[in-house]
């Protein structure tokens, strides 16, 4: 392994991650500097119904492609990615079907957004497909190009519709969206591949037993962060949640860091985990985990130690609420973060059930932690609430991982032992990429398998011993020979040579 390769790409990876944070955060205060309230309400609605439909697409279409696909040959990963990016562009007609429905029935600002999010679906949820193509095939540079040029294009028409007047929200998401499409479209000339609609099906259905899991997943840790913040507006107050929000925004490139080092850290350990014992995985998840809580403690700590007047710059009035609560909420955020690398090598093993199951018994901590915690303390409460439910959350994280290590490297290492022929390089274990791919589009007979397969070893045939001396076999079209030796007829095989320690024929 390169280090200086690697280290490129996670620097590609990150990269790409803070522009495109960098981009939508740009783009909200420009539209919100720039349009009145309820114009900026309806491009709200619009970015968070974005929001929750691309967390779905990546679960759906494109999260296979990191764990099963990233160690694939170039032709295969192609194919895959294809189907990939049909099924995120499938999964935007259907939703912005509904999102257009649903905006024609409500009227109004919100309707519009809605509306306008509708028409531009498909090419934002095929845009964020070819970034997630290109982490998977270690070509974060490529994903950056691509977040780069969808930047470019979206402020220039934002830039244009504004100076003409024509700020108003339906123009405004319809430039958002549409430079999102020709950022797609950049990305089939990079991937050199075409999105493939028509295997939608046989993608969800082949590799329904991880994007199920990924999908409730992403369910159950929303719906708890979602249920809790409302809960504590409801019980706690309008400023309270206010200033668990801006805690969240201030702290916000921890959350950066961790998405790149997820979309950078998967692909790369897939590629090499048949070679990874026990002691590697942990160890990987250890170095994620305090790389990640160490920069975001670093961060909160430049916020808690900046003179005021920075954070008022930054949120006006807001400033002061959240500076009372900003030590839980770097500590919550170190905890959380911590969990990152468990949670990161269990995705990497094709493992997404027991990540689903952990993130499910939490739920209910995070939800009780928050409510409980504002109900003692207000906005600083909720926020130890979320600390301690991270806290108590933590050793579960690695007794997983230390559990499933050790079932992983034992499955390895049996398999090692049932292909003792094979070549020692990558051939231990099979990408699933590889075996569904070739079934799907090279016309080779293997067998699919829900999750990891191996080849085949076929049993070598048994070698011929030869025959009595003076004995007469029948060749093939009845000719003999004498000895035992068989004359093939005309135009026939020839058949196999004794063994080594054969008897010659007499």
């Amino acid at each position: 392994m390169k280090l200086g390769s690697l280290f490129g790409r996670a620097a590609w990876n990150l990269l790409d991650q803070v522009v495109v944070s960098l981009t939508n955060a740009v783009l909200t205060f420009l539209v919100a500097r720039s349009v009145d309230e309820t114009t900026f309400g309806g491009f709200s609605v619009a970015f968070t119904v974005f929001a929750v439909l691309i967390g779905i697409s990546r679960a759906v279409a494109t999260s296979p492609l990191p764990v099963r696909f990233s160690s694939a040959g170039p032709a295969a990963f192609r194919a895959a990615s294809a189907s990939a990016l049909g099924t995120a562009f499938a999964l935007g007609v259907v939703g912005g079907a509904v999102c257009v429905g649903i905006g024609l029935l409500l009227g109004g600002t919100g309707g519009q957004a809605v509306l306008a999010l509708g028409m531009v679906l498909p090419g934002l949820l095929v845009q964020d497909a070819w970034r997630q193509a290109f982490f998977a095939d270690g070509r974060p540079a490529a994903a950056a190009l691509n977040s780069v040029t969808w930047t470019v294009v979206q402020f220039a028409a934002v830039a244009v519709l504004l100076r003409a007047g024509l700020g108003q929200v339906l123009p405004l998401v319809l430039a958002w969206g549409g430079a999102a499409l020709i950022a797609a479209l950049l990305g089939i000339a990079q991937g050199r591949s075409v999105p493939r609609p028509d295997r939608t099906r046989r993608w969800l259905r082949d590799h329904r037993d991880l994007t199920g899991y990924v999908v409730a997943e992403f369910g159950a840790q929303q719906g708890a962060m979602q249920a809790t913040l409302l809960l504590i507006g409801t019980l706690g107050s309008l400023a309270a949640i206010g200033a668990v929000r801006g805690s969240l925004v201030v702290l916000g490139m921890t959350s950066v860091l961790a998405m790149a080092a997820v979309s950078f850290t998967i692909p790369e350990i897939s590629r090499r985990r048949a070679s990874f014992d026990e002691r590697r995985w942990m160890l990987a998840a250890l170095a994620l985990s305090t790389v990640v809580a160490g920069v975001g403690v670093a961060w909160g700590l430049l916020f808690l130690l900046a003179p005021d007047a920075v954070g008022r710059t930054l949120l006006g009035e807001t400033w002061d609420g959240v500076r009372a609560v900003l030590v839980p909420a770097v500590i919550g955020q170190a905890l959380l973060a911590a969990g990152l690398g468990p949670a990161t090598m269990l995705r990497a093993m094709d493992r997404a059930s027991v990540t689903f199951w952990r993130h499910a018994a939490m739920s209910p901590l995070i939800l009780a932690g928050g409510v409980g915690g504002v109900l003692l303390d207000g906005a600083r409460g909720a926020l130890w609430g979320f600390a301690l439910a991270y806290a108590v959350g933590q050793p579960l994280w690695w007794f997983l991982l230390r559990r499933e290590a050790r079932a992983f490297v034992a499955r390895t290492a049996a398999a090692r032992d049932d292909a003792p022929d094979e070549e020692a390089t990558g051939l231990v274990e099979r990408s699933m990429a590889s075996v569904a791919v070739e079934s799907y589009f090279g016309d080779v007979g293997t067998m699919q398998l829900p999750t990891m397969q191996l080849r085949a070893v076929r049993p070598a045939p048994a070698r011929p011993s030869a025959p009595p001396a003076g004995a007469v076999r029948t060749a093939p079209g009845g000719a003999t020979a004498p000895g035992g030796a068989a004359r093939p007829p005309s135009g026939g095989p020839v058949p196999p040579r004794p063994g080594p320690g054969a008897v010659p024929a007499a």
